[in-house]
């Protein structure tokens, strides 16, 4: 798998500077430092670059050939990738099992038979490949100078999906590792991902958004094989949903309650319900150390907040810590009179003059296992008096750091709001989000995977 994520020489069949499909991944291959040879037999140079008619006539020897032609002459393109000895081929080119033409099935049959055959390794048809976040190689249309190095790892039966996981995630201060595209899968699939990015060291949670399965044995084999936390959206619980995947990418999705009894069977397996969810746990997962336990505390400007995290804890199964006499002591010598010290903390008004000290009074609490920041503070005062908010990031950071236990940061206001945390969350590796409900649900997740891996 490693010739897709660090090939040492590329081939991009179907080379193109006009604007249409492949356009930004040979504007930027050819820009950057990978060995990138342009194959298309209409044009004598592209952006600059010597282009050559078919890809036996490079004179180098090609780790990885990435298809972008059309669909009528990717089968050809394969092949020539054959005899030339390339060992990866990914296939961006749709238009194969998905339409439900019988042309097309059997070229992609063909294409799945070569695969299986020669031992070339293919990914796709109809994806957009994949991108490695460490050395900035990329099949598909990503900005790096918008993206942050980190340890989750994506893989997705879709396509343009993938790209849109990666703007998102980006914009939310969400760091990546890895990123595969799968498409129709006629070779490379979630099975082959999941084993290479659980020995891969820059990956610590897997992300999964998944269609269909054709290999369900190996992944039940490599499900139980896993140490690393995986999170897995599975669309198709719907008949309709179901129906629409087989245009999609071709797949067939199964029945939606057999998959949900195989996920609950693997402590490391994790169903989501959005990609909202999946992101945000993923990020917890990927920054924060493991809870010993499930007692949480709460701290909050809003008691009403801070009352709905309470419900949501109980019916998930997390419990609300019960503070120690020193504790609460302490939060009294700090607090005005009309706070709520007790579990949840409600600082209210003082948050900024009280947070430090009750943060690390809670954090020295041994009965506390993990922690929850609602921030509920109007954009205008945060405007007119300048508050610095990046003094609550550090601390969190360092407290977590020495005491090992997660804290996650809820911030509910405006979009102002959010971005004024978001600034600095790439630097502290705290995990900024705007859904309660996320928050608990990781905690939850973190804390069965503790358990689960003692």
């Amino acid at each position: 798998m490693n010739v897709f994520f660090e090939p040492k020489s590329i081939a991009l069949i179907g080379a193109s500077e006009s604007f249409k499909f492949g356009y930004w991944t040979t504007e930027y291959l050819l820009q950057s430092d990978f060995k990138t040879y342009p194959v298309n037999p209409n044009k004598d140079t592209i952006f600059g670059h010597k282009t050559y008619k078919n890809v036996e006539e490079i004179p180098e020897d090609i780790d990885l050939a990435i298809i972008i032609v059309n669909n009528d002459r990717v089968l050809e393109s394969v092949k020539n990738c054959v005899e030339k000895g390339v060992k990866g081929i990914i296939i961006e080119s749709a238009g194969f099992a998905e339409t439900g033409i019988k042309k097309y099935i059997e070229i992609q049959n063909e294409i799945e038979r070569i695969a299986k055959t020669t031992g070339i390794r293919i990914i796709g048809p109809n994806c957009v490949g994949v991108t490695n976040f460490y050395n900035k190689f990329t099949s598909a249309e990503v900005d790096f100078s918008e993206t942050l190095e980190g340890k989750i790892s994506i893989i997705a039966q879709s396509g343009v999906l993938g790209n849109i996981f990666i703007d998102w995630g980006s914009n939310q201060k969400i760091s990546f590792s890895k990123s595969i595209t799968l498409g129709n899968k006629v070779d490379v699939d979630e099975v082959d991902m999941l084993e290479y990015l659980e020995k891969d060291p820059n990956t610590n949670v897997i992300t999964i958004y998944l269609e269909g399965v054709k290999r369900g044995q190996e992944l039940l084999k490599i499900f139980k094989k896993m140490s690393k936390p995986v999170l897995i959206l599975k669309n198709g619980r719907s008949d309709i949903g179901s129906r629409a995947i087989k245009s999609h990418t071709g797949s067939i999705a199964g029945n939606d309650k057999i998959y949900d009894a195989i996920f609950k069977k693997f402590p490391n397996v994790f169903r989501v319900n959005d990609f909202f969810e999946m992101f945000n746990i993923a990020q917890v997962f990927a920054n924060q150390p493991l809870p010993k336990g499930k007692n949480i505390a709460i701290i909050t400007t809003s008691g009403s907040l801070g009352i709905l995290a309470c419900d949501l804890m109980e019916e998930i199964g997390l419990k609300l810590a019960i503070l120690e006499k020193d504790t609460v002591k302490a939060l009294e010598s700090i607090s005005p009179t009309w706070t709520s010290i007790n579990n949840p903390v409600d600082l209210g008004p003082s948050l900024f003059s009280t947070f430090r000290p009750a943060l690390n009074a809670l954090f020295e609490d041994t009965n506390v296992d993990a922690f929850l920041y609602i921030f509920a503070v109007p954009k205008k005062p945060l405007q007119t008096f300048s508050i610095p908010i990046m003094p609550h990031m550090k601390d969190m950071k360092s407290l977590s750091n020495k005491y090992k236990k997660p804290i996650i940061t809820c911030v509910f206001g405006s979009r102002w709001v959010v971005d004024y945390f978001l600034k600095y969350t790439d630097k502290y590796n705290i995990p900024i989000m705007t859904q309660i409900n996320h928050a608990i649900k990781a905690l939850k997740m973190m804390y069965d995977f503790k358990k689960s891996n003692c």
